[in-house]
């Protein structure tokens, strides 16, 4: 079923192209942010989306979710840029500290703050398959079927990705998350991927209760799921904080620079 907002739209109600424009917006610069890895780049992926929106909005026939048609469309925009890129020197990392020196304090985790900040690092670290899937699935929401789409591959393999995108960045973050050692033991359960694939349903309740029962005599299993369970945590509240007020305007104008013309251009 498509949404009525994307329905008027497509009945060429302007109003409602405006509006559904400005509630993609947000998302799209946010993953464009990740996946072209160059504001500048980020902003003409988004620049470009939003035109391809108001202008193929007619193609969309909701066999799969609209955002993931919208992120389809932001990974073409930012696989162009990229390939334009390919003949430049490539951008130094000096932004990308080392995530042991973010430094969380002697007694406790780090705050929130610093882990959204590590998790912004340890995200862009990633290699770009396992990038997206995590910001399509932990951080912008899109069910594993709707990533799919939006990636062009199988669901299968949209939760492979995802088990070892997440085990990748509970690693990443384990001197953030877990500043006394967080390492499980070689003769432990896979708890990382055990606890990924329950989240994607996919582990039987007698699975869960064998894992559960290692987990209650294990410390360091329990505190890596905890960990883990923290890194997603903050994923998920990414996708819905709110925008940077310099980017939010960067979006807005964005979104009215594609309205105005689209309106010139109406018959």
């Amino acid at each position: 079923m498509i949404d009525p907002l994307v329905e008027r739209a497509q009945r060429g109600d302007a109003v409602a192209l405006e509006a559904l424009l400005a509630q993609v917006a947000p998302g799209v610069h946010r993953f464009g942010m990740h996946m072209c890895r160059d504001p500048r780049d980020a902003d003409d992926a988004l620049q470009d989306t939003l035109l391809t929106i108001s202008t193929r909005l007619g193609e969309f026939e909701g066999r799969s979710s609209f955002m993931s048609w919208v992120f389809t469309l932001v990974r073409t925009a930012c696989a162009r840029r990229r390939r334009g890129l390919k003949n430049r020197p490539a951008v130094p990392d000096d932004h990308l500290s080392d995530l042991r020196d973010l430094g969380p304090s002697p007694e406790d985790h780090a705050s929130d703050a610093e882990l959204s900040a590590a998790l912004t690092r340890a995200i862009d670290r990633l290699p770009e398959d396992h990038r997206e899937v995590i910001l399509l699935r932990d951080v912008e929401g899109l069910s594993a079927a709707d990533a799919a789409a939006a990636i062009g591959i199988s669901v299968d393999a949209v939760k492979s990705r995802l088990h070892r995108a997440r085990a990748a960045l509970r690693e990443a973050l384990q001197p953030v998350l877990e500043p006394e050692g967080g390492r499980v033991d070689a003769s432990c359960p896979d708890v990382m991927t055990w606890w990924s694939r329950r989240l994607e349903d996919e582990v039987s309740t007698r699975d869960c209760a064998a894992v559960e029962e290692h987990m209650s005599g294990c410390r360091s299993c329990t505190r890596a799921c905890d960990a883990l369970r923290r890194v997603l945590g903050v994923c998920q509240r990414a996708g819905g904080s709110p925008v940077d007020p310099e980017v939010a305007a960067r979006v807005r104008a964005a979104v009215q620079a594609v309205a105005t013309a689209r309106r010139a251009t109406s018959p």
